[in-house]
């Protein structure tokens, strides 16, 4: 009997003439799982985890046993075997069975219009439509499936509606634009293209009612404006609704050829903290500046203006020649902030300007009331987003959780100010702030996110090797992941603490995920490069580091740090070396230093600084503390190992 399976729409298995065959559902998530991958094969325990990550493994390997027990009992009676259970791993048989994924994989890379005439084979083309998992790394999974298989629809159905003239056949192409927006409705690029295939058509009535309730839909609470192409494709629809064609465009002179112009990235935008004020007005400074880096990570998932990190901005905001410093780094909007204190209430003055001549877009002044925190988050950042980014997506800015209890807010803020210096006891107290905010809103992303990444720092600085703190990182992570998927941080801290616990792919997964959504955050990308770097891809680990270089100029130690590593592992010395001196504090580098400079030959530099680590850790030994650093493949840690005896230590 030939068989298929069927995972865009409802998740199945069907029989040669269409019929649904009945299959233990997690045995059929468990293929899809493993056809995804770069491996057909998984361990039980690493299968265990992907199906039951919420609950601890020894009951997630139970449960495993149980359905792999009754899938095994369902093939038998089938007479075939889809999957192949071993004592140790779990695989899928490649040839057993049919899938629609294979029709994705295959389809036209020449002709847009042949490609969306087979994707329309699928039926419909929301993958998993109604398929629910459980534990962070499913959901991680799935959501990438989802959003890689939305980008390889939307790009062949634009290619398609580029190729297009008007003797074509527009069928296919409506067609897929409706089958896309009903899998996508969410999608502003998917939302544009509907309203482009539809035009001049006789059910225009119809395409300009879903637009008009898209419209109300998305934009109907925020104080900005729709994107301008979006509203241009729709004054076009509506035109031809009225029998107006749109007019062309008169030529007045003799066409030329015209060089385009190099193209520029969005414009960039810094928020700068105040640093006016007595020293005895400092906890209300440094509060400002709390919320002004959290409204600078909370921009960063925006794809029409590209966010200056605040460790940058602390930096240009403290130097009094700011005008050359701006223009150094090519920042175009700054929003100049400043305290006033009137006796009973602490003020933040804020000016949005354009850095190019000075022009004031707005100004205004804000409480720093404890109450009146997350409606200033809120109104700040959509001022700056109607001021410069056009429009923005609701659910961003208007976050249920700043506005549900403000001192849970107020609590995280003050969380985030403990963590700017990283000795035990403000780890501590970041974690109390962090958990007294939680008290007040127990599902408060942030600070769920925020936890997590006190467990992981609590184990980075007491060097004990505790699992125990990396668990409980792990499942705080997972639960910031939870209750806010549309925000980064869960997803960031899930990457940071699956490193350190050697599990690689999902902290590159984790880690893919999170800058998919906030594709600006710098010290993510760092923190990413890192991870890359452990999972001994080090060519992606440098070209991401220098990303995060570019967006925080005046950059902290670790990203030269990090730089360094991934320069050494691809045996460029001299560069690794040129990184080191750039960070402020070189001697954290230290070993890295004496290997590079004792591969590249330079022995007298080599020696000089193993005399200092020395000085520093008179008991350091090589193979124990490469015992300690994950890194994925044994030539990675060899190399190091050769630097580091060729320096002398």
């Amino acid at each position: 009997m030939d068989f298929k399976l069927l995972t865009f729409g409802d998740l199945r298995l069907v029989d040669g003439t269409g019929s649904t065959v009945p299959f233990p559902e997690k045995g059929l998530l468990s293929i899809c799982y493993l056809l995804t991958n770069a491996s057909p094969q998984k361990s039980r325990a690493e299968l265990a985890e992907f199906l039951w990550g919420d609950i601890p493994l020894d009951k997630a390997l139970a449960n495993l046993r149980q359905t792999l027990s009754r899938v095994k009992s369902r093939q038998d009676e089938l007479g075939t075997e889809l999957l192949l259970i071993g004592p140790a791993a779990v695989s899928v048989k490649i040839g057993a069975f049919a899938s629609d994924l294979s029709l994705v994989n295959t389809v036209s890379q020449t002709d847009p219009h042949a490609a969306l005439e087979e994707l329309l084979q699928l039926g419909r083309w929301d993958f998993l439509a109604r398929t629910e998992v459980i534990g962070g790394l499913a959901r991680m999974w799935l959501r990438t499936q989802r959003d890689q298989f939305r980008t390889r629809m939307l790009t062949t159905l634009r290619a398609a509606v580029a190729a297009m003239d008007e003797k074509d056949d527009a069928t296919v192409v409506k067609e897929a634009a409706l089958r896309l927006f009903e899998a996508y409705p969410e999608d502003e690029a998917v939302y544009q293209l509907l309203g482009q295939t539809y035009a001049g058509e006789p059910q225009l009535e119809s395409a300009r009612n879903i637009f008009e309730n898209r419209r109300k839909y998305r934009w109907g609470e925020l104080p900005v404006d729709p994107d301008p192409q979006t509203l241009g494709v729709a004054r076009r629809l509506f035109e031809r609704q009225r029998g107006v064609e749109p007019q062309p465009r008169q030529e007045t002179r003799p066409r030329v050829d015209i060089v385009p112009p190099t193209l520029r990235g969005p414009p960039r935008l810094t928020l700068l903290p105040p640093v006016n004020l007595a020293r005895n007005h400092q906890t209300a400074v440094f509060l400002a500046s709390a919320l002004l880096e959290d409204i600078t990570v909370g921009l960063c998932v925006l794809k029409t203006v590209t966010m200056v990190a605040h460790y940058t901005a602390e930096r240009i905001a403290l130097d009094l020649d700011r005008s050359t410093m701006l223009e150094r780094h090519d920042i175009n909007y700054v929003l100049d902030t400043r305290l006033s204190f009137d006796g009973n209430v602490y003020w933040l003055f804020a000016q949005l300007v354009y850095a190019g001549n000075d022009e004031v877009i707005w100004a205004e002044r804000f409480s720093m009331e404890a109450g009146d925190l997350p409606r200033q988050h809120r109104e700040i950042a959509q001022r700056i987003v109607a001021s410069i980014a056009g429009y923005i997506e609701r659910n961003e800015f208007s976050r249920d959780y700043f506005e549900r209890n403000p001192e849970a807010y107020h609590q995280y803020l003050l969380g985030q100010r403990h963590l700017k210096h990283l000795d035990l006891p403000d780890i501590r107290r970041a974690r109390k702030a962090f958990q007294a905010a939680l008290k007040e809103n127990p599902y408060f992303s942030p600070a769920l996110s925020g936890v997590a990444r006190t467990y992981h720092l609590e184990w980075l600085v007491t060097a004990r090797g505790d699992a125990k703190l990396l668990n409980l990182a792990a499942e705080e992570a997972g639960k910031a992941i939870a209750t806010g998927q549309e925000i980064a941080s869960g997803y960031h801290q899930f990457g940071v603490v699956k490193l350190y616990q050697g599990a690689f792919d999902e902290s590159v997964e984790a880690f893919k995920l999170a800058e998919t959504i906030s594709p600006h955050h710098a010290d993510l990308i760092v923190d990413y490069a890192d991870t890359l770097q452990h999972a001994s891809k080090p060519a992606e680990a440098l070209e991401k580091v220098e990303q995060a270089i570019k967006l925080n100029p005046l950059s902290p130690d670790l990203y030269f740090w990090t730089a360094a590593g991934a320069s050494y592992s691809l045996e460029r010395y001299e560069e690794a070396n040129a990184y080191i001196e750039r960070m402020a504090d070189p001697s954290q580098a230290a070993r890295l230093a004496a290997a590079s400079a004792a591969m590249a030959g330079n022995m007298r530099k080599a020696k000089s600084l193993v005399r200092k680590v020395k000085e520093i850790y008179p008991d350091f030994d090589i193979d124990t503390w490469l015992s300690i650093v994950p890194v994925r493949e044994q030539w990675q840690k060899d190399h190091y190992r050769e630097g580091l005896r060729r320096a002398g230590f």
